[in-house]
């Protein structure tokens, strides 16, 4: 089944955009609804549609990452239409479904490819999106992939949003440590997802910065199980002070399952951030850990947070209010695919509407101190970076680093700052 969407102007306003010009030599991204120009036009119904291309898995075992994505992309769409549209061209999203197949979604993106789109939104989560990405040619497109578990090559034509899976690692790291729980245990799924978690962690041990930490075991389990009660007995008999559970969505819950069922509850637990989706975790109240802790990004965060910057609050704020207006809750299901669209936007205002992909890449490895929902952007390769973020704490392609990570806990109704912690893992 494939399922397309075209978005037009009918909607609910986002955010604003500054002018191209002032863009790329201010660094700043969206702006709060509150401040949009109130001289703003719609875009013109005589000029044809610019067209975003974003392959989304909105069924199968990623939709509940998927739906939201969908659903940022429409409100986006909606606002950037009311706003001027793309140099006066109406912005149109064609969302097409790849139901959490990879197979399926190589064969929606390959027509678009040969097409010689200049970007594609590919989501939802790593199984379905890297076989995409791998579509990318020497000269296209770009393929901002919506998996934060995807770790690009510099300057290749391949972006990933989000943090990345390395500094998650580093952060949970430094709180258990802060903490005095070096005994740790681990849990990850067999999939892309889950595999790249316990590669992250694995490499992450092995530094210097964290020989104090003792692996009791490390279990993995196929995602379609539908019971972990051995691995997780497994973990038990180890005696850990805290579990590393790194899997994604309903699989998530199977291990949550086991865990409460075997009485480990009160085992401090992190889990991805692709788990710290609201209608998820309400869903798993029953089950969850006493304490569960998840890396999460600046829109996590109150608007108001003496943590985030003056613009970053703007941001947050405007994407809070957006996202709530829209009937939703502002988390990575609306997050990942808001904030690299919300850049190709940027880029096609700037370029003009011809632009090709190998424009569309330079510009956004240009953007430097760009604010955006998930923080402070600066995507130029960290060889090139001479004043901090550092090229130790900040990913190329991404554009984001440890900086840019918040320990939060779920309180069984919204996520909290871990008490003492800041960006990063660090103790304030």
């Amino acid at each position: 089944m494939r399922m397309h969407f075209r978005i037009n102007n009918r909607g609910v306003a986002v955010s604003a955009m500054l002018t191209a010009g002032a863009l790329a030599m201010s660094g700043a991204a969206f702006v709060p609804v509150a401040s949009a120009s109130r001289t703003s036009h719609p875009a013109k119904a005589n000029k044809s549609p610019y067209v975003f291309h974003a392959v989304l898995s909105l069924t199968g075992a990623a939709s509940f990452l998927g739906a939201g994505e969908g659903k940022s992309l429409q409100m986006l769409a909606k606002y950037v239409n009311k706003t001027g549209g793309i140099k006066g061209h109406p912005m149109v999203v064609d969302i097409v479904d790849n139901q959490s197949n990879p197979a399926l979604a190589v064969s929606i993106a390959t027509p678009w490819v040969q097409a010689k789109v200049p970007f594609i939104l590919d989501g939802s989560a790593v199984p379905f999106d890297k076989p995409v990405d791998a579509l990318a040619g020497p000269n296209g497109p770009v393929m901002f992939d919506l998996s934060p578990g995807v770790h690009p090559v510099p300057e290749s034509f391949i972006f990933s949003t989000g943090i990345s899976t390395r500094f998650d690692a580093q952060a949970y790291l430094n709180m258990f440590k802060a903490k005095g729980l070096t005994r740790i245990a681990a849990i990850t799924s067999t999939d892309g997802s889950g595999a790249d978690g316990w590669a992250q962690l694995q490499s992450t041990l092995s530094t210097p910065a964290y020989a104090g930490f003792q692996l009791t075991t490390h279990q993995s389990f196929d995602p379609s199980a539908v019971d972990v009660t051995t691995q997780m007995a497994a973990i038990k008999a180890t005696n850990p002070q805290a579990i590393i559970e790194w899997t994604t969505g309903t699989p998530f819950g199977t291990v949550l399952k086991a865990q409460s069922e075997l009485g480990m509850s009160s085992i401090p637990t992190v889990t991805t951030d692709g788990n710290a989706d609201y209608v998820e975790m309400e869903s798993f109240n029953a089950i969850r850990p006493t304490t569960l802790y998840f890396p999460t990004a600046a829109f996590y965060q109150p608007a108001n947070s003496n943590l985030l910057s003056p613009s970053l609050k703007k941001v947050v704020a405007a994407f809070d209010k957006s996202v709530k207006a829209a009937g939703g809750y502002a988390d990575d299901a609306w997050a990942l695919a808001y904030a690299p669209a919300s850049m190709f936007v940027d880029a096609v205002r700037h370029l003009g509407v011809n632009a090709t992909a190998t424009q569309v890449r330079q510009y956004l490895n240009s953007l430097k101190n760009y604010a955006g929902v998930y923080g402070i952007y600066n995507m130029t390769n960290p060889g090139h970076l001479t004043s901090p973020p550092s090229a130790a704490t900040i990913n190329p392609n991404r554009g984001l680093g440890t900086h840019d990570v918040y320990m939060t806990h779920w309180n069984g109704s919204r996520f909290v700052l871990v008490p003492g912690f800041r960006a990063g893992g660090r103790k304030s």
